[in-house]
């Protein structure tokens, strides 16, 4: 794959790095499909490289240019915790990905009360204009066959783009998203998902878990380990919000859950099966 990389707004508080994989060789005839791939700077390039099938086009915005692995991902490899630049990402990524409050703007994260949260809005503004307007003047790419994915707060993001804008992207993504969050907040919108789309467009969604994943909603204290048994299992409440879109009519929901993968794992897991499922689209 090629890599064509930009940033906007360098310099200021907005600044976006973007980069942007093309498949080598000619695009179909209606362009190639495109994979926005939310937390693509922790898991990209992938690695064992994906099969020659699996050919779309990957866009990855970053924080604010800045890039690097997960805590998860460092403590599963026995990599130190992360660093200055890596929590500044974390908490862009916090604000960035987390529906505004119910009277608009912002308000404190649940697990860490210093990180702002509900700059969705905004975000998506961004993602949505200039961001794939930038992806569209590099290479020819089919307008149908857009997808979006995102894990954890990530997945909490794509279902709210689902809520703020049903039909924007043909098949959303959405990995171990964080129900918890302020309380089931993303279900009660996800409840006001229109009845019908402009055209009767269909869209496809599909939700992921790992089989043996945890929520742990509450702060974590220094004093005490986390233990299986204080999280929250994923699967069932992940069960339950397909069975409550069962009933939107232009929504195919689907659920595919992954053997033996813990949460931080599943980001790896996820993304690559994302790729698969955007290039099958």
């Amino acid at each position: 794959m090629s890599l064509l990389e930009t940033a906007l707004a360098p310099g200021t508080p907005d600044a976006r790095r973007l980069r942007l994989h093309v498949p080598a060789g000619q695009p179909p005839r209606g362009g190639w499909p495109l994979l926005v791939l939310l937390d693509g700077d922790w898991v990209w390039p992938p690695d064992p490289p994906l099969p020659a099938a699996a050919a779309c086009a990957v866009l990855i915005p970053g924080h604010g240019g800045r890039h690097g692995p997960l805590p998860s991902l460092l403590a599963a490899r026995g990599m130190p915790a992360q660093t200055g630049m890596q929590t500044q990402a974390l908490a862009r990524r916090a604000l960035d990905f987390t529906p505004p409050a119910p009277g608009g703007g912002l308000w404190p994260d649940p697990r860490r009360p210093e990180w702002q949260c509900g700059g969705a809005d905004a975000y998506l503004d961004a993602l949505l204009g200039p961001m794939l307007d930038w992806a569209a003047a590099q290479t020819r790419l089919d307008p149908a066959r857009l997808s979006l994915y995102g894990h954890s707060y990530g997945g909490l993001c794509a279902l709210y783009t689902l809520t703020r804008h049903p039909g924007r992207f043909a098949h959303t993504i959405c990995a171990s998203p964080s129900l918890w969050w302020r309380e089931g907040h993303i279900e009660a919108l996800l409840d006001g998902l229109p009845d019908r789309l402009p055209a009767d467009a269909r869209v496809r969604l599909t939700l992921m878990a790992g089989t043996d994943e945890r929520w742990y909603p509450r702060p974590a204290d220094p004093h005490y380990p986390r233990r299986p048994a204080d999280g929250l299992p994923t699967l069932p409440r992940l069960e339950a919000l397909g069975r409550r879109l069962a009933h939107v009519a232009w929504l195919d929901c689907a659920l595919e859950r992954l053997d033996g993968v813990h949460h931080g794992d599943a980001l790896q897991a996820s993304a690559r099966r994302a790729v698969v499922l955007a290039a099958a689209a």
